[in-house]
């Protein structure tokens, strides 16, 4: 497939905190993973409030479904069989939800180690190993592209991204970003960018940062390449170490709607939301950019 640049793509919002904030506990090292051996019917129905709010794209519940993370408790075994079940929930939620526009499915993976601890980053040999490993999971379930998130050095990404290329599934890239808007790690996005052309991804974008850094790197993003980009930002609340996710009681909808929108007057094409963010959040940023940008 490929991403039409005429046109606005609304990923759904939060998935991990989102199962937090509905009561189930999201403890690490499984985090959002736990759902799918103890409460999968919880996942579906976050799913298919996304897509009744206007989500065109979900994305699976793979984050922390990789052998490593499962074998820190002992689960390595059921690497395969959860990886699929979490593709299978996505498609039922798409499939129950029955609304009248098109909804894809992006394949999830993400950084083997902590995405906010660029030091953490194993040896190449075991990326090379694990991130094949889940993409080849992944690509023989009928995902419709993968969506490879949260990266935080362009070294690691481009290991996955050449797992995911070996498959031949269409694949988009996101990093993480620091406060000046560059790759978490300090690589610089046309670096990046270079790299990662050869294996020609449908679109860039950055995602778990603040509305005020994602629009920083959405600026460096859009002088470096011709590819639809995009963001999904945090909502209310910060990282907690405990359970992934410590809320606020602030209202910050109306506020991160209010990047989207600079997002989209940027060139961004493709918007969604992250850590903290929920239905209301999709709801309210598909609403107002459909209504601006398609009268």
């Amino acid at each position: 497939m490929k991403f039409n640049k005429e046109k606005i793509y609304y990923l759904e919002g939060a998935v991990g905190t989102e199962i937090l904030r509905r009561g189930f506990p999201t403890k690490l090292p499984l985090w959002s993973a736990k759902v799918l051996f103890e409460k999968p019917e919880l996942l579906k129905e976050i799913y298919i409030d996304y897509i009744q709010a206007g989500a065109d794209i979900i994305t699976t519940n793979t984050f922390r479904t990789q052998r490593r993370t499962l074998n820190k408790v002992g689960l390595g075994d059921e690497t395969e069989r959860i990886n699929r079940l979490a593709v299978e929930i996505a498609i039922q939620a798409r499939n129950e939800s029955k609304v009248e526009h098109p909804v894809y499915i992006a394949g999830c993976m993400t950084t083997l180690e902590d995405c906010y601890r660029p030091d953490l980053v194993p040896s190449q040999k075991e990326l090379e190993k694990e991130h094949k490993e889940q993409a080849n999971i992944l690509s023989k379930t009928p995902i419709d592209f993968f969506i490879l998130e949260t990266f935080n050095s362009i070294n690691e990404a481009v290991v996955a991204v050449r797992a995911v290329y070996n498959t031949g599934k269409p694949f988009i890239i996101s990093f993480t970003a620091n406060a000046q808007g560059d790759i978490l790690n300090g690589d610089q996005w046309d670096e990046a960018i270079k790299q990662l052309n050869q294996f020609h991804p449908l679109a860039v974008l950055v995602n778990c940062v603040s509305g005020e850094i994602a629009t920083q790197a959405l600026e460096k993003i859009k002088k470096t390449t011709n590819l639809p980009f995009g963001a999904c930002g945090n909502g209310a609340g910060e990282a907690d170490n405990k359970n992934g996710w410590k809320f606020s009681t602030s209202d910050h909808v109306d506020n991160y709607t209010l990047y989207c929108q600079q997002w989209i007057e940027l060139g961004a094409t493709i918007i969604g939301g992250c850590c903290g963010t929920n239905q209301e959040y999709t709801k309210a940023y598909s609403q107002l950019e459909r209504k601006k940008i398609f009268p």
